[in-house]
């Protein structure tokens, strides 16, 4: 309205004041239509009634043509479709229906094209349902009346770009409306794909350039299979692209560290229906190792960074030696990132430079945690742990823990990378003092050695220990014990995680030959295995079916000569949870247990995640210790109960309820339950 109106508008300041508050209210109603602004002129639908503007076109979308067992193919062409995606807000009219369903088509053929579809077809259809005693349920779950045989069908053909709706008339009302009433009628997009016949990869070719010829060759066997291509499989989009970085890496597994990829050519036989690939590559000069340099490093020493290379001087170029230079960098517990590459150009003694980029993390800490069982009662631990001691990855941990059955002071300590790379030199040091039925009094231990890494997921450590005791046993009093040994122990670990492992499995002996040092008389060697194995049954982990056991003995003296430590128990929430701790095994005649020279257990949980922070695990259990070092039967006690995991952050938090099977009167407990961090094993 223009000023010269206003001035001559004849009205109270009241009725002047509406004026614009109408036209921005009629303004907000035009452009939240799925017209947008065409109800101004500004579009090709014509102008939207005021008593039209609350009604949508209620819809839903059906596919057809397309294999069932394509599964991947329909769920790719419903998760692109713009129709699906803006479902639950129905347009205005059919009209704006049309134009999702037109936007979809472009969509559709990229994603048939990415499937190995390239001569598909789509139209599309949008069908009008009339009242009828049956109903049908949209794709938004909502009630939908129908009849198939409609007299108002509007199609539209892709191939011609033509509709057979005029949308532009200004009577779309009339026609998506129920006739006597005020809604439209529902309607039903369908879209009519016509995939034709897949095309299927028939050549595989190599331009590759180096710095003195250019080749231009098939892919032998050998290749394909490292670019993970076949001749004869479905020319599908993503393995086509994915092979040409494999490529790369072929080159690279050949020394040439800055190997390029350079323009894919694809070409496509429509008679034939085959698609055949043409891969460009840049290998530039082939080298050796040269130089590092560290970037990044503040408090760690970059000539201990430098030390994590793998590859030994004036050795190849190979990828693989990047990439277990990066991860033992990340191991190591120091940085928040590690970034290990060659840098060119290649030099002319025919080296390339190698460039680690590290982003240091905090090296100090200090944690906590809490635990209960009926067993052991309450207990509490806390922890303080510096990871550069020294400047060269030194780690020191110190910690102390609190229960009803132990009391104590623990001090950890690893220095990585000691005398050569994969080693590290470790200590450990206890002061204890115990109150269980087995045993009470104090204790004090140590060692020293080298763990070594053997392989991908094996380690070994060896050194020597020495220990004192004071201890009272029910079957061995006043007992105080010098001991000096050696401790040698194999691992093996490719668990996918340490608190909450889904795949894999663990293995572990223990080896470890005691001499008295203030009684040349007492000699006895320690041995135990134990294992775990981890399998999922779903491609998610939210399932697991997990399985551990142990087994020990002890060879070169009786049990009663024996510390009381040094013998093997059972029962609690670390090996038989039902049984109180160390109950499992022969007992004393007051109940008090006596240990053993040989132990037997074996465990079973189905691990099941029913929600993303809740899940419950059914496991049994069983085992028993033996006077004998070898058992006379393999009698054991069973126990069965019911987990419950709630899951943290930093691992699940397990809350475990057992009862014994095999009760023994006046021993054990109607029941045990136990509260700790973590999988029970």
């Amino acid at each position: 309205m223009t000023d010269y109106m206003f001035r001559n508008f004849r009205c109270n300041r009241r009725r002047a004041a509406f004026i614009p508050l109408l036209m921005a209210g009629t303004l907000l109603a035009g452009c939240s239509s799925d017209d947008g602004i065409s109800g101004f002129g500004f579009g090709s639908d014509g102008a939207v009634q005021h008593n039209d503007l609350r009604t949508t076109v209620p819809y839903s979308v059906e596919l057809t043509g397309i294999d069932p067992h394509e599964e991947k193919l329909i769920e790719s062409l419903n998760e692109t479709s713009t129709a699906r995606r803006l479902q639950s807000q129905p347009p205005g009219s059919r009209a704006g229906l049309q134009r999702r369903a037109e936007d979809d088509l472009e969509r559709f053929q990229a994603v048939l094209r990415s499937n190995g579809f390239y001569d598909a077809e789509i139209t599309f259809d949008i069908e009008e349902k009339e009242a009828s005693g049956t109903a049908q349920v949209s794709d938004d779950g909502s009630d939908t009346d129908n009849d198939a045989d409609s007299d108002a069908d509007t199609k539209s053909n892709t191939d011609t770009g033509n509709s057979d709706t005029d949308a532009a008339d200004g009577d779309q009302e009339n026609s998506d409306t129920v006739a006597g009433s005020d809604a439209p009628k529902p309607v039903v997009l369908t879209y009519h794909v016509d995939p034709g016949t897949p095309y299927l990869l028939d050549g595989v070719t190599f331009k590759t350039t180096y710095t003195d010829k250019v080749v231009e060759r098939a892919a032998t066997d050998a290749e394909l299979e490292q670019i993970h291509l076949e001749i004869g499989q479905r020319a599908r989009a993503n393995p086509i692209i994915l092979a040409e970085q494999f490529g790369v890496d072929v080159l690279r597994q050949d020394g040439y560290p800055l190997a390029k990829a350079g323009d894919r050519r694809v070409v496509a036989n429509t008679a034939e229906k085959t698609l055949s690939v043409t891969y460009a590559f840049d290998a530039g000069a082939q080298a050796n190792f040269g130089a590092v340099e560290v970037k990044g490093a503040e408090e760690v020493d970059p000539d201990f960074i430098a030390g994590y290379r793998s590859w030994g001087p004036g050795q190849k170029f190979n990828p693989d030696e990047i990439r277990t230079t990066r991860q033992d960098l990340a191991k190591s517990n120091l940085f928040d990132s590690v970034v290990v590459k060659p840098v060119g150009p290649v030099g002319e003694t025919g080296e390339v430079p190698i460039e680690i980029t590290v982003v240091e993390r905090k090296h100090r800490s200090v944690g906590g945690g809490v635990n209960f069982s009926t067993a052991d009662g309450p207990g509490a631990n806390a922890f303080w742990e510096h990871r550069n001691l020294f400047g060269r990855g030194e780690k020191l941990r110190l910690g102390i823990e609190a229960s009803g059955l132990e009391q104590g002071l623990t001090a950890e300590f690893r220095k990585p990378q000691f005398l050569r790379r994969r080693q590290a030199l470790v200590a450990e040091s206890n002061a204890k003092n115990h109150d269980t039925d087995a045993y009470q009094g104090t204790l004090f231990d140590n060692f020293v050695g080298v763990e070594r890494k053997l392989g991908e997921n094996w380690s070994g450590t060896f050194g020597v220990t020495a220990e004192y005791s004071d201890l009272t046993g029910t079957d061995s009093p006043n007992e105080q014990f010098y001991l000096g040994g050696l401790r040698g122990i194999l691992k093996h670990d490719n668990t996918d995680n340490p608190l909450d492992p889904t795949e894999g499995n663990r293995f572990e002996i223990n080896v470890s030959p005691y001499v008295g040092l203030n009684d040349s008389s007492t000699s006895f060697t320690s041995v135990s295995l134990s294992g775990s194995q981890y399998l999922s049954i779903d491609d998610d982990g939210d399932y697991v079916m997990a399985a551990r056991a142990r087994t020990g003995t002890i060879i070169g003296e009786e049990r009663g000569n024996l510390p009381s430590n040094k013998r093997f128990y059972s029962g609690g929430g670390g090996s038989i949870r039902g049984y109180e701790y160390q109950k499992v095994g022969p007992l004393a005649e007051d109940g008090d247990p006596l240990g053993g020279r040989s132990v037997l257990e074996v465990g079973f949980e189905f691990r099941a995640r029913i929600t993303e922070s809740f899940g419950i695990v059914p496991f049994i259990e069983g085992g028993n210790v033996y006077e004998r070092s070898e058992p006379g039967d393999i009698s054991l006690l069973w126990a069965t109960g019911l987990g419950f995991r709630y899951y943290t952050a930093v691992g699940p938090l397990r809350f475990d309820i057992a009862v014994p099977l095999d009760k023994r009167e006046n021993v054990d407990d109607d029941y045990q339950f136990y509260i700790s961090l973590g999988q029970a094993f």
